[in-house]
């Protein structure tokens, strides 16, 4: 009874959130004058720090440099410097209330000058794309023409991904910067996550999406259609067995023990976690014995490189199906292209017509069976260069990088 209503008071408060988001909106829409609607090109004419802080700025409708830095992570004293180099070149406006100075956008962006010169952004010329990622695009085998296609369904995978990695399950998030871009998007085709995670979990955290396919795709959701896999009632019993001894063996080691709910509140999946243990070999010992205990119940066991912690599954989770599933559910046929980031993404790579792995320092790029790497940090950048392209993928983007580790495809 507590773990749910502790489940229960997380899914609430995502979903305050997620209403607050859409009050935000409807405020920006309601402010006289209306903002200039800044193309991507524009924007990415800004460097990373100053774009990154616009865009907060532009979240809120209006802040001050502390708000700006709570949520950037910068201290204050930065942001007021980069909020007031915005105000000099005219993207935003500022006012004074009481003692605090207060950013906003303005409606009409106009570069001004100081001493009859134009005033230049950080006292340089604005970052080009092919600067700011000036080791992509580099290809072993030698120069090949560009592959392009047209994107009419954009898929995803969400941990290391979509979202930072090495965060607890509280604190997982869709960045800022790719949270706009990805709504910006949904808005002109259908986006579909294929995770590992639970409907629960993962639908308040992309409300931008139009179909899940959860838990490794043992249920999918289209719209307020519900599928769950047929195999999974029979095998229930047992996961409850695993996760009551895996409670009892690891809980006091500070071992994490994450559900995972089908639409119903039922478990049928978990994860052992001990990242953040305070002894490492003693829990490294137990969750061993937990692993073992949860195969001879017939479980399955999902192992990933190098990292602490693995997935017990009542069967063998499969993206690839899950995402041919929600596929023909959103009736798309081609034109998909699916970012993931491990070996669990391998299947759903191979489903797609274009397949991107997302790297970052706790993955290793060796494993993944996709055409093409990005640096997760690139993300944002990504979606934004796609979407001013009018969702035309081209290879020669210049942050996407050819896999060299790429196993042919049949």
């Amino acid at each position: 009874m507590v773990r749910r209503s502790t489940s229960d008071r997380i899914l609430r408060e995502m979903q305050e959130i997620r209403y607050r988001l859409d009050d935000i909106e409807k405020s920006i829409s309601r402010w006289n004058p209306q903002p200039l609607e800044i193309s991507e090109s524009e924007l990415l004419s800004l460097p990373d720090h100053l774009r990154r802080t616009y865009l907060t700025v532009a979240s809120k409708g209006e802040s001050n440099a502390t708000e700006v830095a709570n949520l950037t992570g910068h201290c204050r004293a930065i942001e007021s410097n980069y909020l007031n180099q915005l105000v000099r070149i005219g993207w935003l406006a500022k006012r004074r209330d009481l003692k605090r100075i207060h950013f906003r956008l303005v409606s009409r962006r106009k570069l001004k000058k100081e001493n009859g010169a134009s005033l230049e952004i950080c006292k340089h010329e604005p970052v080009k794309l092919s600067e700011e990622f000036p080791t992509c695009q580099k290809n072993q085998t030698g120069i090949v023409a560009p592959r392009k296609m047209s994107v009419k369904c954009l898929s995803s995978d969400y941990d290391g991904t979509i979202s930072p990695l090495d965060v607890s399950r509280s604190e997982s998030h869709v960045p800022l910067e790719t949270r706009v871009m990805l709504r910006q998007i949904s808005r002109l085709m259908p986006i579909s996550i294929v995770t590992m995670k639970d409907l629960p979990f993962v639908m308040p955290r992309t409300p931008f999406a139009h179909a899940w396919a959860a838990i490794g795709g043992l249920e999918m959701q289209v719209g307020k259609r519900v599928v769950k896999r047929e195999c999974l009632e029979s095998l229930l019993p047992s996961i409850s067995l695993a996760i009551d001894y895996a409670r009892a063996h690891v809980s006091a080691l500070g071992v994490e023990i994450e559900e995972k709910q089908d639409s119903e509140g039922r478990i049928v999946a978990f994860c052992v976690d001990w990242r953040r243990t305070g002894d490492s070999k003693a829990a490294r010992q137990e969750v061993e014995g937990v692993a073992s205990y949860c195969e001879g119940l017939g479980l399955r066991l999902l192992r990933y490189q190098n990292q602490p912690f693995y997935d017990v599954y009542p069967v063998a989770p499969d993206k690839g199906r899950a995402l041919q599933e929600t596929l023909d559910e959103l009736a798309v046929k081609s034109g998909i292209l699916y970012l993931g980031d491990s070996e669990m993404d391998n299947s759903a790579f191979r489903a797609s017509d274009i397949s991107i792995g997302v790297i970052h320092e706790e993955a290793s790029s060796q494993p993944l069976d996709c055409d093409y790497l990005l640096k997760f940090e690139h993300v944002p950048s990504f979606l934004k260069i796609l979407f001013a392209n009018k969702l035309q993928f081209s290879s020669d983007f210049p942050m996407i990088e050819i896999n060299p580790f790429r196993s042919a495809r049949a």
